[in-house]
């Protein structure tokens, strides 16, 4: 963990400058109005503010029927929650960069909230103790998996800061097929020499939500690597899980 941190480090920024491609442009429509307004200058001005207020609540529950419809077609759709969560994401870098740039604390606690609910840190944090999870009492299983949330968190953060104007292509968004719970998100980073392939591993959660649980860059696979990692650091250290936890919480990845 502490010896390899730096070319991990680089290896997940560079994950994240791919999500960044992937941003929705979300248009507002715009429906043809113009016979509402004619039709509501006429009226007295009673009946305009009871048709406004009618029209208001009609809008308002319209808003409220399409965002439900959005939020259940991307919890069915792995490609459209990868698009929701860069476009939040480069909301929360854009709000940093123009409000208080000093402040980290604040940023990662924003890049957190965007996160949390589709990235699963507690699987990835699982998968990464390996074998070690059965001799880990509940109290290291648990420091663990905050030490990890957070450490790829900030990781995840400071990568979205380095992002430039790196080319991304979606390389792949195959049809899903009936009952498949597990998805590859492709990608393609074009750099100024070369192309980096990259893929998001999702899960479908028994609940029907897809979740990011693993990348891989070029090759190389985020989560065997940070449990070869834990690995080699519990054998170091006479298998001192207390050690170990301890040193991947004062560590970034």
């Amino acid at each position: 963990m502490v010896e390899q941190g730096d070319k991990y480090l680089k290896i997940v920024r560079v994950a994240l400058i791919a999500m960044l491609s992937l941003a929705a442009t979300f248009g507002d429509a715009q429906p043809d109005q113009n016979n509402d307004a004619t039709a509501i200058a006429e009226l007295p001005s009673d009946d305009i503010k009871l048709k406004f207020k009618f029209a208001q609540s009609k809008q308002t529950q319209g808003l409220l029927i399409s965002e439900a419809l959005a939020s259940a077609k991307i919890q069915e759709d792995p490609f459209s929650l990868v698009e929701q969560v860069t476009f939040e994401l480069i909301e929360v870098i854009k709000s940093h960069r123009q409000t208080n740039p000093t402040n980290e604390k604040s940023f990662f606690s924003a890049i957190r909230e965007v996160l949390r609910p589709h990235v699963d840190f507690s699987y990835m944090a699982r998968m990464v103790m390996g074998s070690y999870r059965k001799i880990a009492t509940n109290q290291q299983r648990d420091e663990f998996a905050r030490a990890f949330r957070d450490g790829l968190i900030e990781t995840y953060g400071r990568g979205l800061l380095s992002f430039s104007n790196e080319k991304i292509i979606l390389a792949d968004q195959s049809p899903l097929k009936k009952g498949q719970n597990k998805v590859y998100v492709k990608q393609e980073i074009h750099g100024v020499d070369k192309i980096y392939p990259l893929s998001y591993t999702m899960r479908k959660k028994k609940t029907g939500k897809w979740m990011i649980t693993n990348v891989t860059i070029n090759g190389i696979n985020l989560g065997k690597t940070l449990r070869n990692q834990f690995l080699q650091s519990a054998q170091k250290n006479s298998n001192d899980l207390d050690f170990v936890i301890s040193a991947w919480a004062n560590q970034a990845i």
